[in-house]
């Protein structure tokens, strides 16, 4: 069990996933004792609904961050804010994610959700704001927890580096730089995390191709991991990016499986008749000396099914679901086996 005013152990995992259809439904059948998700949502009206089906217990913590997708008033979000976590009280161990340039009525609703609940908070800080000039992050910082009344020690902080750019080396030079400019025994955990998934995955895998793409993300947190004495704990955005944005049309079949510390990119041909390239797509993984084995997690067992035809070719999504819970699983068994991601 992850408590909420505990801190997180090493070998816990915050994957940073959006509140969709295909990510909810990995997060759902993944194990909660180690995993603590933090679940972006664009739709206040739909989060509670969302968040219940998909974190059914009241005792493991879950990170939960609304966005203010629409740009509606402050006044308005601060609202939403309250009624969303009003709605998912008794059911679900949320507890509110937060930035340093919230809005007034942004920072009331979430500082009343913390002094009902009395789960702590989550601070969400980019790197780029930790190393900006320009930008007094420390003053930010102590302001934000004055107006949510909460000391750093209540407090899990996460230090995002999703749209850092460059090669593992440089990234991770450029994170050590952001930590340097805080006191990071002040707070209950530290997270830091990367982002390494391609946005256009057609601008790095050929069609009807296997296409090897290293997990630089887990990379870049062992560098600076290894070069720190404070215990980090990994993040990642796991299969997905920290960007927003739908796609006109249907993309090519694609099934994305974690395999080490690589992704493993199987692409099909063209976007017409989808099903039987999903077929043999997922035929091609479960015969590949990397898979795993459908007992694995419940995405190894997706792509088992479509495989062998127990279940249908799926689509899209379903492959998004059963790539994010693959990914979800093999990391969680590499940091309690390996001790790293």
């Amino acid at each position: 069990m992850v408590s909420p005013l505990a801190a997180l152990p090493s070998d816990a995992y915050v994957p940073i996933l959006k509140g969709k259809a295909a990510e909810l439904g990995a997060v759902s059948s993944a194990p909660k004792d180690r995993l603590v998700p933090l679940l972006e949502f664009i739709d206040p009206d739909k989060a509670p609904g969302l968040l219940v089906k998909s974190w059914v217990t009241e005792k493991d913590a879950v990170w939960v961050q609304l966005l203010n997708f629409e740009g509606v008033s402050d006044s308005d979000f601060g609202t939403q804010i309250t009624a969303v976590f009003d709605q998912v009280r008794g059911k679900v161990c949320a507890v509110p994610v937060v930035t340093t340039t919230e809005e007034p009525a942004t920072l009331a609703a979430i500082a009343g959700v913390i002094a009902k609940d009395q789960r702590g908070a989550v601070l969400r800080i980019d790197v780029e704001d930790l190393i900006d000039g320009d930008v007094d992050t420390a003053a930010d910082i102590t302001s934000t927890l004055d107006q949510l009344d909460i000391s750093p020690s209540q407090v899990a902080l996460v230090v995002d580096g999703g749209t850092l750019t460059g090669p593992p080396t440089i990234q991770a030079t450029v994170a050590e730089r952001a930590l340097s400019a805080i006191t990071l025994n002040d707070w209950l955990s530290v997270v830091l995390s990367f982002s390494a998934f391609p946005g256009e995955l057609g601008t790095v895998a050929a069609k009807s191709s296997v296409t090897v793409i290293p997990r630089t993300d887990a990379v870049s947190f062992t560098a600076v991991r290894n070069n720190t004495e404070h215990r980090l704990i990994y993040g990642d955005y796991a299969v997905g990016t920290p960007t927003y944005g739908a796609a006109p049309f249907a993309p090519i079949p694609n099934i994305r499986y974690a395999a080490g510390g690589d992704w493993q990119i199987h692409r099909a041909k063209e976007r017409k008749s989808p099903s039987p390239q999903y077929v043999a797509l997922a035929q091609a993984i479960v015969s590949a000396t990397y898979y795993d084995g459908a007992s694995f997690s419940p995405g190894d067992q997706q792509i088992n099914d479509v495989a062998t035809g127990a279940g249908g070719p799926g689509n899209a999504t379903t492959h998004l679901r059963a790539a994010t819970s693959r990914h979800l699983h093999l990391v969680l068994s590499r940091l309690a086996t390996l001790g790293a991601p």
